[in-house]
């Protein structure tokens, strides 16, 4: 065969492989004329997760997304996609970095990143022209609060989740065409971001795809020696969510171990110039609302979701406190992640350090929402790719997607006075989950024999598996 084939590479899809006749056979081999590739079937499978995530979210739609906090939590249909329509003031296609002081008056200044941004505001426009182009200036003289509330504006608020999902399947699409060509002879291992449970449950719920597609297709690039592109990728995802830098940190620790800083140069340059291209639009239009997004990041304390939420919960720990404990812990982290680095037996691949550097902020940082899991998804299909240790992660993740959100909406408070517990309890499954994935990764990494991605291409030391 071409290529590594799951039902003999991994146990739990050999024995799922049972119900379909269990494993492929040891003479098996590409069949002329089946119509139907590895690619196609790795595609098939993404839209089927993402287009079951669409049918979990079907509570919130048929209420037009116009459901009170609680209800959404209980449905687990939470998505702050329809709320950026009406509430950010793209319901009267306001530029989202506008300084004009009545724009101002009505809706906030979007604290997402300027790729967001401007993801939103084209998403706007579609939205509006599928909806036969009403009159914006007409909007202007009602109060925001019953504008968002009107028949017309449900009707455009529902088809403005629409237009992100359609981009949110094209993204997933092309991130699976990535990684499946990321590793030449293990195209299945994309089957791990395809089907994952987690990109069913968090597809929709915000703008994450944008720089996970970035950080895949940069994976990608980087596996084909195209560093110039890889860091262009790079520059893109970061400018749609700050953490695809780490990927740069990993390339460069890679180069460090490699004794080839000079191949860094290329991949820092493009990153740095897609980064401003995509953010020059709001900087040169409103630097001061363009500077609310990097202002709202700093200013955050412990919150919701992260170790620190309990910490804080239980210590009453502010903000002035955790947040240089917090940094220094990620710095503690990202030192150690360098000496595994430089110690290891032989080069560990790129996606093994770009994942164990993402899973410290995931893990230290002062926030952790449901679907940052998603950072974590490309990178641990080609870092690990065992179902076993996936499912068990991504178990983890689902359990703490459910309970952080039926908490938020009442369905787990006790009658007792006992505090949030039941959350507590879901940060902790979070966390476990995590470390679990990190523990399989450093394993690979120390015991590069135990390493099936190394070990079904051949490499050694003299030969190192990029990604």
């Amino acid at each position: 065969m071409t290529h590594v084939h799951p039902t003999r590479d991994d146990g739990v899809v050999a024995t799922l492989s049972e119900v379909v006749g269990g494993p492929v056979g040891d003479h098996a081999g590409p069949r002329r004329g089946a119509g139907v590739s590895v690619l196609g079937v790795l595609l098939a499978i993404t839209a089927l997760t993402f287009a079951l995530g669409l049918v979990s979210k079907t509570a919130c739609a048929d209420d037009g997304w116009s459901m009170t906090d609680a209800s959404r939590y209980t449905h687990a249909c939470v998505s702050h996609v329809p709320d950026a329509y009406s509430g950010n003031g793209l319901v009267e296609l306001a530029w989202p970095w506008s300084g004009d002081r009545e724009t101002r008056l009505r809706y906030p200044v979007t604290e997402e990143p300027a790729a967001v941004g401007l993801w939103t505001y084209a998403a706007a426009r579609v939205t509006q022209v599928l909806s036969g182009s009403p009159d914006v200036g007409v909007r202007y003289g009602e109060p925001s609060a019953t504008l968002a509330e009107s028949g017309a504006v449900d009707d455009e608020r529902r088809l403005f989740v629409v237009v992100n999902a359609v981009g949110f399947a094209l993204l997933a699409l092309l991130a699976t065409a990535a990684l499946a060509a990321a590793h030449r002879r293990r195209p299945w291992d994309a089957g791990v971001f395809a089907a994952a449970p987690v990109l069913a449950f968090a597809g929709i719920v915000s703008w994450d795809l944008l720089p996970v597609a970035a950080v895949a297709g940069a994976l990608w690039a980087w596996s084909r020696g195209r560093t110039a592109l890889a860091g262009a990728l790079v520059g893109a995802g970061a400018a749609a969510g700050v953490w695809p830098v780490l990927l740069l940190l990993a390339l460069a620790l890679v180069c460090l171990r490699d004794r080839r800083p000079s191949a860094l140069l290329p991949p820092v340059v493009t990153a740095t110039a897609a980064w401003a291209v995509l953010n020059a639009p709001a900087f040169l239009s409103g630097r001061p609302q363009w500077e609310r997004f990097w202002q709202a990041a700093w200013e955050r304390g412990p919150d919701e979701g992260s170790i620190w939420t309990v910490v804080a919960q239980t210590s009453g720990l502010t903000r002035d406190v955790g947040l240089p404990v917090s940094w220094t812990l990620v710095g503690l982290w990202f030192l150690g992640v360098t000496a595994l680095v430089l110690l290891a037996p032989v080069r560990p691949r790129l996606s093994q350090v770009a994942l164990l550097l993402v899973a410290g902020v995931l893990l230290l940082g002062l926030s952790y929402e449901p679907q940052q899991a998603l950072w974590l998804l490309p990178l641990a299909a080609l870092a690990h790719p065992r179902w076993r240790d996936l499912l068990i992660w991504q178990a983890c993740e689902v359990v703490y997607f459910a309970m952080s959100w039926w908490w938020r909406g009442g369905l787990l408070s006790s009658g007792a006075d006992t505090g949030p517990r039941f959350y507590w309890l879901a940060i902790a499954v979070h966390v476990v989950g995590t470390l679990w994935l990190v523990a399989m990764v450093v394993r690979s990494v120390w015991w590069p024999e135990d390493d099936v991605v190394r070990r079904s291409d051949g490499a050694d030391a003299d030969q190192p598996v990029v990604v």
